[in-house]
């Protein structure tokens, strides 16, 4: 999904992401971790599509 992020392709965002939100919700099993990472990544992509593709990333400072 980083790759695709930086080359400004669209997210596979259900295939990866939403397919195990469904199946947690299918099994009444909570997931509040994965639903957090799932709504970020839509918005991720909605300001992708809204900037189309041209979203710059920040590099983190290294822990060390």
């Amino acid at each position: 999904m980083l790759k695709d992020v930086e080359a400004g392709r669209a997210l596979e965002i259900d295939a990866l992401v939403g397919a195990v939100v469904e199946l947690a919700r299918l099994t009444d099993t909570p997931t509040p971790h994965i639903d957090t990472v799932y709504s970020l990544v839509k918005l991720l992509a909605q300001m992708m599509q809204q900037q189309r593709g041209q979203v710059r990333l920040q590099e983190t400072a290294s822990a060390g």
